[in-house]
């Protein structure tokens, strides 16, 4: 695995060349990717907020799309943060953040730096402590009129979609990243609205991959009619299906 700042920026020039800036943003799948487009140009987003930026795959194809809108994205990992700024720092309207995503998401809120309509992409769910439902009882509380899509998630019904596992902090080893783990951190003063995959992999990776698809959820709170619009555009009739909470 590539560590050295210089070389990972010097391998992304060569990938953005020869095979395209946004290759590797969200898992390299091509309905994903979609998906996050869809929703901004759907939508009057007012910044976009990730946590776990890693190395920035993902915050470029965003960044590079949509240079006016406020981006801002948050690494607990030193090492990691180090590589994504060597890549983000020609993006003006990208802010990096060291530390818990939590704690992050807390600041920005508190501050009014998200405007009107964040769209969270919530994927700092790797160590020990998962900061998920702390992020997202900041984001219910707050009542904001948003949109969620959560990386690496359970999908009903759709097994093809992988997903990860809560082994740390104060929980047991197993907890599955699905509906019943973060449900009671979403506030009933809240609407909340559903989107899951059902595409398959020959979707997600026309050209073949060795990569395995991984699932998401896309959550609209407080957006109903919004949602209801969205939900006929063709992509989300294609490839995604509308769930309870």
């Amino acid at each position: 695995m590539l560590s050295n700042p210089l070389t990972v920026e010097l391998a992304r020039k060569f990938r953005n060349v020869f095979v395209g800036p946004d290759w590797n943003g969200f898992h390299r799948d091509k309905v994903y990717r979609a998906l996050m487009q869809e929703v901004l140009e759907a939508l009057p987003v007012t910044s976009f907020v990730e946590t776990g930026t890693w190395r920035g795959d993902s915050t470029q194809t965003i960044a590079m799309r949509h240079p006016k809108l406020a981006i801002f994205t948050s690494e607990v990992v030193e090492k990691s943060f180090n590589l994504a700024r060597a890549a983000l720092k020609k993006y003006p309207n990208i802010t990096q953040d060291l530390g818990s995503s939590d704690e992050f998401i807390a600041r920005l809120i508190a501050g009014k730096r998200t405007g009107d309509l964040p769209f969270f992409f919530l994927d700092a769910h790797w160590h020990t402590y998962w900061p998920l439902r702390a992020e997202l009882k900041h984001i219910s509380e707050a009542r904001l009129r948003s949109v969620m899509v959560i990386d690496d998630f359970e999908v009903p019904g759709q097994p093809q979609f992988g997903y990860d596992i809560d082994g740390g902090g104060e929980l047991k080893e197993g907890l599955r990243c699905n509906l019943d783990y973060i449900r009671p951190s979403l506030g009933a003063a809240n609407s909340y609205r559903i989107l899951f995959p059902k595409y398959a992999h020959a979707d997600a990776y026309p050209q073949g991959s060795g990569l395995e698809l991984r699932g998401h959820i896309a959550l609209f709170q407080n957006l109903d009619s919004e949602f209801e619009s969205f939900r006929q555009r063709p992509l989300i009739q294609q490839h995604y299906f509308v769930a309870g909470l």
